[in-house]
């Protein structure tokens, strides 16, 4: 009876935030994101594989699958044994779940790199590190390597805590009117675009490295936070590549832990809108105190709970509880087709992360889905010293992520820069650096070259 109950296939709820992503899944779509990290040596996949499967006792809310419930989508545990597939260069493409076992994660290696795609609906990259650095420190222990228990890494053998499950936007719910929510001030208007030749499959990255320390004095010089700082340069690089006739809108996650004290695991954060409008902003110090205004007033924690409050005050209203799921899902489908993504780019910014020597972990990255509408966004990362950018790019041309290395670079920053495509058309090839051109020759920062073979 025991053995039984404990075996009994466990359900959860998707967090307030997850909802809807579920619904915009399709062969070729999916609201996905990758963290990865740069090893000190070669990776051994089979070890890799061991260890993603110990460490997804740790994480119950990622050791599942997506199913349908009456009226919404959920999560249901998973027993299959999770696979590490092999780096093939191409990003972000959605998960088919038929190889995953049902997870709605890929983990892949290749040499002495390893990725980890996940699903938004599981959780925010926040969670997503937690688990990667969770798997990389088991994948140590299988290779002999010891660890103090209070290295700051989760162990593969502790105990969930009950924290971790919570819905952070249901624990700091207000109660609110339907008459005071503001779906329409959240969706915004109409932004510019950055056009381009949209690329038939697969995706770029374009990264850039640069000395954290001397990008953060940068701005605190200017009295605003790296994120305004790097927002700024990139809107710049938007104005000085594009012809900009609507406000550039800029996305901005914000993890709402530090204004919300909360464990959990699951989604919780939100998105500010900077607007940029280019006959305000004449200069890069013009767009970085733009940029830097804006986040500190909407990121401020009254406007951050009036997002939480609204978020689930929406999702409770008797009409949206009741239509069945498969009703649901025809209504919102065809919502979608008559809006587009109400921002010009998104910006994420993790933070600085520092990991124990016994991890040998030489880098970190972390680079964001894009769209036919949203073709180009930005993914930051900090970590011993070195700050990366990456973009993602929908399009073949890359004049405005190179743009914005340029204006870093005018500002004292020194950029090494390398850029790996990531096509289906390179299936069975090697990971090769992009070519230099001779517009990229002649930017002011330095070209670093690696490539994977």
């Amino acid at each position: 009876m025991n053995e039984n109950k404990k075996n009994k296939p466990v359900k959860f709820a998707l967090d307030s935030s997850a909802a809807f992503y579920p619904y915009f899944t399709t062969r070729k779509a999916q609201s996905m994101y990758c963290v990865g990290a740069v090893l000190d040596g070669d990776i051994d996949r089979e070890v890799l594989k061991r260890a993603v499967n110990d460490a997804l006792n740790r994480f119950p809310l990622y050791k599942t699958k997506v199913i349908r419930g009456y009226g919404s989508y959920m999560l249901k545990s998973n027993d299959a044994e999770a696979e590490v597939f092999d780096l093939d260069g191409k990003v972000l493409k959605p998960i088919d779940t038929k190889l995953t076992h049902g997870y709605q994660f890929r983990l892949a290696c290749r040499r002495d790199r390893l990725t980890l795609e996940m699903f938004h609906a599981l959780t925010d990259a926040n969670g997503a590190i937690a688990f990667l650095t969770a798997i990389i420190r088991r994948y140590r222990e299988l290779c002999g390597v010891e660890f103090d228990g209070n290295c700051g890494v989760e162990a593969w053998n502790a105990a969930p805590k009950a924290g971790e499950l919570e819905d952070g936007f249901k624990k700091y719910y207000k109660r609110i009117s339907l008459r005071e929510l503001n779906l329409k001030g959240m969706a915004g208007g109409v932004p510019h675009r950055i056009k381009g030749t949209l690329l038939k499959d697969g995706y770029i990255l374009e990264d850039g490295v640069m000395d954290a320390d001397k990008l953060l004095e940068n701005a605190r010089a200017m009295g605003v936070s790296l994120t305004a700082y790097v927002a700024g340069a990139v809107a710049y690089g938007i104005i000085r590549t594009s012809e900009v006739k609507r406000p550039i809108v800029i996305m901005v996650p914000v993890n709402l832990r530090k204004l919300f004290p909360t464990e959990s695991l699951s989604n919780f954060v939100t998105f500010v809108r900077l607007i940029v409008k280019k006959e305000e902003c004449a200069s890069f110090e013009d767009c970085v105190k733009t940029c830097a205004a804006q986040l500190k007033e909407k990121a401020a924690k009254d406007k951050m709970q009036a997002f939480i409050s609204t978020t689930v005050r929406a999702q409770r209203n008797f009409i949206f509880r009741a239509v069945p799921l498969f009703l649901k899902w025809i209504l919102i489908r065809l919502g979608r087709l008559f809006m587009k993504s109400r921002q010009t780019i998104i910006i994420s910014n993790l933070g600085g992360f520092d990991l124990p020597e016994q991890m040998g972990v030489d880098e970190l990255l972390v680079n964001l889905n894009v769209s036919a509408n949203n073709v180009q966004n930005l993914g930051i990362v900090s970590y011993r010293g070195r700050c990366k950018l990456t973009f993602t790019s929908a399009i073949a041309e890359l004049d405005m992520p190179r743009a914005t290395f340029e204006i870093l670079s005018e500002q004292g920053v020194n950029v090494a820069k390398t850029g790996f495509i990531r096509n289906k058309d390179t299936d069975n090839a090697p990971i090769t650096n992009i070519q230099e051109d001779k517009q990229y020759e002649k930017a002011k920062f330095r070209t670093t070259e690696k490539t994977l073979s």
